[in-house]
């Protein structure tokens, strides 16, 4: 995880936490989605599905690192929150 530089934290699940996070020397943002080293088979089954599925509204897995105390995924990152804040924010019904 040396390539990149983490920012503030966006959320967090029951096995993960994720991170806005910067490619080093570039203005690629991305989006870095940690895992407890105990959780490593759900990564792998969240890297199998998303390999598996090509669509514009699904979030591109682009690659995975280990670390002494986690596995990351490194995702593509979309502006503007989650899927619960925006349509709260358009005033739709809420989740």
């Amino acid at each position: 995880m040396n390539n990149y530089i983490i920012y503030e934290e966006l959320g967090k699940g029951s096995h993960s936490v994720v991170h806005k996070g910067r490619k080093k020397r570039s203005v690629d943002f991305v989006t870095l989605k940690s895992f407890a080293k105990a959780k490593k088979d759900q990564l792998l089954n969240e890297a199998s599905i998303l390999s598996k599925l090509d669509n514009e509204n699904i979030i591109k897995l682009r690659n995975w690192h280990e670390t002494r105390n986690h596995f990351w995924g490194i995702y593509e990152f979309l502006a503007g929150g989650n899927l619960e804040t925006i349509i709260n924010q358009d005033g739709a019904i809420s989740m």
